[in-house]
């Protein structure tokens, strides 16, 4: 079967470059997390041998399912039922491929379900991906988010919403662009107000131009504060 991580020389030069066992070392607390987890690595050889195992995972996925869909993609597209966004077949193929390999929220942390990639061999499979079928590398790619939510988010909010990635294969949008608001993130409108009674946050204006804005799970950017322009 094809494999695009085997047939590109340059991943394997990198995963072994000497500064790669630092950055490994860091990512992994010096292997300690071994204690607590069975699939943990032990040392670094233990850890590049796991990465290995996971892209070459990857590789055959993307050789073999999402660029044989590709076409059929293009050629069918998603459509709209109910107000729900439905992918076409293959796309829907592609994703649960991911899905069932765990190859969904690949950089959080073991304790939310992740791999604990490093970014590295996460950016080495998303090249995978994107050769496979770069508009579909989109939609896997929003996986992202859940790195925003665990840099920036409660702990509350990490416990709620990182699990679902990878146990559910949640999907992810990143909610930003307005009708006067494109690359000019500073001019966003979109008001968020909290309303104490409901014990949430309501949302009064307009996004569009989403990519997967219809996903599962959504990165809003708004203004909580009046008369601000930071």
């Amino acid at each position: 079967m094809d494999n695009f991580f085997n047939d590109t020389q340059d991943f394997k030069f990198h995963l072994t470059h000497p500064l790669f066992q630092k950055i490994v070392a860091l990512k992994e607390k010096n292997f300690k997390e071994a204690e607590d987890y069975d699939y943990a690595p032990l040392n670094h050889e233990d850890a590049i041998d796991n990465y290995e195992k996971v892209l070459d995972i990857v590789g055959e996925i993307c050789a073999n399912t999402i660029a044989a869909n590709a076409e059929s993609v293009d050629l069918e597209g998603p459509h709209i039922e109910n107000n729900e966004v439905i992918y076409a077949k293959g796309t829907t193929e592609d994703y649960k491929a991911l899905y069932k390999a765990g190859l969904i929220g690949m950089a959080l942390p073991r304790k939310y379900d992740g791999l604990n990639f490093p970014m590295l061999p996460y950016v080495m499979a998303a090249e995978m991906v994107a050769r496979a079928d770069a508009g579909f590398a989109n939609i896997w790619g929003l996986q992202d988010c859940a790195e925003t939510i665990y840099e920036f988010g409660s702990e509350e909010q990490k416990d709620k919403f990182l699990p679902r990635f990878n146990r559910e294969g949640a999907t992810a949008a990143m909610v930003l662009t307005e009708p006067d608001a494109g690359s000019d993130l500073q001019s966003v409108k979109l008001k968020a107000t909290f309303d104490e009674k409901e014990n949430t946050w309501k949302l009064n204006g307009v996004k569009r131009f989403i990519t997967n804005g219809d996903a599962d799970i959504a990165l809003v950017l708004v203004r909580s504060e009046a008369n601000t322009l930071d």
